[in-house]
Parts: C-alpha cells; sequence; structure tokens
C-alpha cells in the first residue's frame, strides 16, 4: 500500500510573492489600457511643449483623481474570484484570512509601481518641456492612494455586492443632500431629520475629510507651517481606518474548524 506524502505549508513569503505574481499577470489588460492612455496623453503634451503651450499641462499637483483610481483597484484584483463560498483561490494550503491579506497586498505592490511609473513620467515631461516651477504629483500622495486603496479592499472583500452597496450609498446620500438642501431653504423643521448629512459633508471637506487626504494645498500648508496638524493626523487618521475595515473584511473569510 502506498503512503502520502505530507508536504509542510507555503511559507507566508511564497504565498506573498506567488500573488504578486498572479495579480500582476491578472492586471495585464488593465497596464495596456494605461499605457495607451499615457502614450496618447504624451503625444498630445509634447505637441503643446512644440507649440509652447505646456504650462496648462503642470500648473496643478492634485492627486484627487489618484486617490479615486487607487479605490477602484481592488476591483480589478478580485474580479476574477470567487470571493464567498467555494472557489479555487480557498482550496490552497494557506489560511484563507492570510491568502486574503497577501492577495490584497500584492496588489498594492502593483499599485505603488504604477503610481512609481506615473510619478517619474510626469517628471520627465516637466523636465523636457521647460516650464519654470511645474507642479507634479509628489510621492507623499502615496499616503492617501494607500488610505484608499484599504478602503476599497475592504468594501470588495467584506461584501459580497461591492459595487450595489457603492452605487446605492452614494445615491442616498446624494438624495438626502438634496432633500436636506431643498428643506433648509424651506425653513421645515424637518430638515433637522437629515442633519446627519451634513456629517457626510464635514466626513469629505472638514479638516480632516477626505479632501484633506487627498489635496497637495493642504501637504503644501503642513509643510510651510509647523503648527498646522491637520495633513499628518488625517493621513493617520484614513489609514488606520483603512487597516482596521480590511482586518474587519478578511476576518470574514478566517478558517472556521469544528472541534
Amino acid at each position: 500500500m502506498m503512503q502520502g506524502t505530507l508536504h509542510p505549508a507555503p511559507r507566508g513569503r511564497d504565498v506573498v510573492l506567488e500573488q504578486v505574481r498572479i495579480v500582476g499577470l491578472s492586471l495585464r489588460r488593465e497596464a495596456l489600457v494605461a499605457a495607451v492612455v499615457l502614450g496618447v496623453v504624451t503625444l498630445v503634451i509634447a505637441i503643446d511643449i512644440v507649440h509652447g503651450r505646456a504650462a496648462t499641462w503642470f500648473d496643478s499637483d492634485e492627486w484627487f483623481v489618484i486617490g479615486l483610481f487607487s479605490f477602484l483597484v481592488p476591483f480589478a484584483v478580485w474580479r476574477r474570484e470567487k470571493r464567498f463560498g467555494p472557489a479555487f483561490l480557498w482550496t490552497l494550503p494557506v489560511d484563507r484570512r492570510r491568502l486574503a491579506l497577501a492577495k490584497v497586498f500584492a496588489g498594492w505592490v502593483w499599485l505603488m509601481a504604477a503610481l512609481a511609473c506615473f510619478v517619474l513620467w510626469q517628471l520627465a515631461l516637466a523636465v523636457l518641456s521647460g516650464v519654470a516651477d511645474a507642479e507634479t504629483v509628489p510621492l507623499v500622495a502615496f499616503s492617501g492612494a494607500t488610505a484608499m486603496y484599504l478602503l476599497g479592499s475592504a468594501l470588495v472583500l467584506g461584501l459580497r455586492h461591492p459595487l450595489r452597496w457603492l452605487l446605492g450609498t452614494a445615491g442616498a446620500f446624494f438624495l438626502l443632500a438634496t432633500l436636506n438642501e431643498a428643506l433648509g431653504r424651506a425653513e421645515n423643521g424637518m430638515a433637522r431629520m437629515f442633519a446627519w448629512s451634513g456629517a457626510l459633508r464635514w466626513a469629505i471637506y472638514g479638516p480632516y475629510g477626505i479632501d484633506t487626504l487627498l489635496s497637495s494645498r493642504t501637504f503644501q500648508s503642513a509643510v510651510e507651517n509647523a503648527a498646522t496638524v491637520w495633513w499628518p493626523v488625517t493621513i493617520f487618521l484614513w489609514l488606520g481606518a483603512g487597516v482596521a475595515a480590511l482586518w474587519a473584511a478578511a476576518s470574514r473569510h478566517g478558517e472556521r474548524r469544528r472541534r
């Protein structure tokens, strides 16, 4: 009778490296689309450089679009995986929560690589344009991008239908904000029922809101004025919230062993 050989569980480093490779392969289509878009934009900027109109491309270093892109990357990372129920990913000899976190980390690695390429691309064009005091996206924007990526990963990993929740929540907030404004203008006492929509506005535009997290103006103010602590505290709070949300989402996939 043949005896089966028990192989040791793969090391954590090997799991992470394999997930980095797999995620990189799964994002080839998105990388190709991004390369085509950058190629077209490069051509347009080159034409403006020749005609002396390149200054308009380097008059702002806002990274709100980068934050939105980072939030949506997890949807591409997990689009081929069945996150709940039986799936090939969960058949690997690794704890499901560890495997989920390894995949999230792999997506973050490729996101950082993509952003680094974008920053270098923008810096190279700024140098070639010869624009004085050209403004480009600084490396410090990666902290905000990381926070948004963690929140996006928690949404995708923790919910069965994250896109429905995202669109539904956004629509509900927009509707309530509109009603709040309309009732406020009418001086109707029912406007108090929608006062919590003001909290949403504060979460977006307040001193510790998303606008502060993804605003270069806040960063510049923090550098110029040492007393300004909003931006670093905002980064810490949003990163902490992202890590906590991701851990809670990954815990839904923890192994359930019966004794």
